[in-house]
């Protein structure tokens, strides 16, 4: 039997949901699934290397232009080109993920009737603090609940939160959490060597903030808890790990940030020396970095104090090295941490819980080690990319089989 023909629709993403979906495209099985990409290029550094990378892969890619905001003509067009695509191309299955690429293309497929379709929001845009359009993010994800066989959840707490807000019935909803590749070097080893790279002795207390500069990660609380940190451990280590995902959100952050910090962030590149945060908050901002999953094993806590959360890999990579996580008790993040056995849950928007439970963990090293093993454990058990993979390609074949099975219409 042939394989059965896949279109991936994404827009220009970042952060958790593209390492979602070049997980699928590059490490399903190539003799059941024949993967084509749907995307945009236009939020991404390097994204046409990328693409012409996966092509070299042998993966089919189409570039269709998407904006992440409300862009009428924008989406009109994007619309018609991915109905066009469909049609020509005839995909036994179409998935589609996030917000804008998640609407255009589930509603692509809707027209070009393609047979079977998935659909994995990843964060939903209803659960946004930035923006007043809520409401109708909530009635249009809604609406697009009905023009997919499936709504694939990555935790789930996920699917209390679709069922809450009326997102598809309860027979739609399939969860289907994320998955890390684990460390193939021993983390204590890692660590020393990254600890070697910046400059910190073994017994250093080192914190830092790892992802993306963006309102939903609520870095703003990250540099509040940093500068409490500061006030009772004054030779705490401080780092922020990520590049920013607008310069208007950058601007708003306080205390403002350098100019050597700004021109870091903006570019989206990795620091070739220490930058601080400002003269009066020595946060060492080390911008994007490649390698940050195994960087993370370098510090002894990682704060992720994010508004809310599908299931980051942020989270997951840091305890997959044993590296305890102080997390805001959010999707995702409750589905991970077990509360003092394997991380610590905090209130959204508590800095005192997180200076306190922080504190905690680097005063006490035997905890923050048994914490660490218990994070570690965690991970290996059940959010590996290898059970992400299995159950991801055994949903794709069940949706192919039963979409062959139905008549024609």
């Amino acid at each position: 039997m042939q394989p059965a023909k896949v279109l991936e629709v994404i827009e220009a993403n970042v952060g958790g949901a593209r390492k979602h979906v070049l997980q699928l495209v590059r490490g399903l099985d190539r003799s059941r699934f024949e993967l084509h990409l749907a995307c945009s290029l236009g939020r991404e550094r390097g994204a046409a290397e990328a693409v012409e990378a996966l092509r070299s892969e042998g993966v089919g890619v189409t570039v269709v232009p998407m904006r992440r905001r409300p862009a009428p003509l924008s989406d009109f067009l994007a619309l018609c080109r991915l109905s066009r695509l469909m049609r020509a191309e005839l995909y036994a299955l179409v998935h589609t993920h996030a917000s804008k690429a998640g609407f255009l293309g589930r509603l692509a497929a809707r027209r070009a009737r393609v047979a079977a379709v998935l659909h994995t929001p990843h964060t939903f845009s209803f659960e946004r603090r930035d923006t007043r359009l809520v409401g109708l993010y909530r009635w249009l994800e809604r609406r697009a609940a009905g023009w997919c066989d499936r709504i694939v959840l990555v935790a789930p707490s996920q699917r209390e939160t679709a069922l809450s807000a009326g997102i598809g019935g309860p027979e739609r909803l399939v969860v289907v959490e994320n998955g890390i590749a684990l460390p193939t070097a021993d983390p204590r080893e890692t660590r020393r060597r990254y600890r070697a790279e910046l400059g910190l002795g073994e017994s250093a207390p080192a914190v830092a903030f790892v992802g993306r500069l963006s309102p939903q990660k609520d870095v703003q609380a990250f540099l509040a808890a940093a500068e409490g940190l500061r006030r009772e451990m004054p030779g705490v280590q401080l780092f922020l790990v990520g590049a920013a995902d607008s310069r208007s959100y950058l601007r708003s952050l306080r205390p403002r940030i350098s100019a050597e910090g700004w021109q870091l962030l903006a570019r989206g590149e990795a620091s070739p020396a220490p930058v601080s945060w400002s003269s009066s908050l020595p946060v060492r901002v080390l911008g994007h970095r490649a390698d940050a999953a195994n960087l993370v094993a370098a510090f002894d806590v990682v704060i992720l104090p994010s508004l809310y959360e599908g299931l980051p890999y942020s989270l997951l990579e840091a305890m997959a090295n044993g590296v305890p996580v102080v997390a805001s008790a959010v999707t995702g993040n409750r589905d991970v941490i077990e509360h003092g056995r394997n991380g610590f849950l905090v209130p959204v928007g508590d800095v005192g819980g997180f200076v306190r439970s922080t504190l905690e963990l680097l005063r006490d090293g035997a905890r923050r080690r048994q914490v660490g093993a218990a994070a570690r454990e965690r991970v290996s058990s059940t959010f590996t990319e290898e059970r992400f993979l299995r159950r991801m390609s055994d949903l794709y074949e069940t949706m192919v089989g039963s979409a062959r099975e139905r008549p024609q219409t």
